[in-house]
């Protein structure tokens, strides 16, 4: 008798919140949204496309290289492959303004070439309304500009859609032998 009783009880609760819940909305109310996953650097914040990015990463061990830019950290092993880390703070010459516990390393892949870029928080996944994109350039940070493709605006923020492969095909950044020694 209990069991019926108790199987009574969650039948209308399962009927009263039915009831209650709210309707989806209609296909053609529902707005197209941009996804991408979000990081800071120098205290701005920035998102890439989803699947521009491979992994987010503690800070791994990293052994340093001889005669290369102040801005290569080093390779790391990274799940058994040697990987480059590159401080994207220096690279950019932008200057960290978080602790280093809050680090991340990001694994960027663009068909032959691989890179660990350091930056200073990893922000998770972004959501945006694609009608809160804007075709924008980073003013005042003239070292992001080659890289940034516009901004998202949502809730007072702003984050600019950075293209992290296009550092990893850059001049500069395939340039790594330091020539001051």
């Amino acid at each position: 008798m209990v069991k019926n009783e108790a199987l009574a009880i969650l039948n209308e609760i399962q009927a009263a919140t039915f009831q209650n819940a709210a309707q989806l909305p209609l296909k053609e109310n529902a707005q197209p949204e941009w996804q991408g996953l979000g990081y800071q650097v120098g205290g701005i914040r920035l998102v890439s496309p989803m699947g521009e990015i491979n992994e987010i990463l503690k800070v791994p061990k990293i052994t340093t290289l001889p005669g290369v830019k102040s801005w290569i950290l080093g390779i790391a092993n990274v799940r058994g492959r040697l990987m480059p880390v590159v401080d994207l703070h220096e690279y950019l010459a932008m200057t960290p303004t978080l602790p280093v516990a809050q680090w991340r390393v990001l694994i960027v892949e663009d068909e032959d070439l691989a890179a660990g870029l350091l930056v200073e928080q990893s922000l998770g996944i972004q959501h945006f309304l694609e009608d809160n994109f804007e075709e924008t350039t980073a003013e005042g940070i003239e070292s992001l500009q080659p890289y940034i493709n516009g901004a998202f605006r949502h809730g007072g923020r702003v984050f600019f859609e950075m293209h992290l492969k296009s550092i990893l095909r850059d001049e500069r950044f395939l340039d790594v032998s330091d020539h001051t020694e």
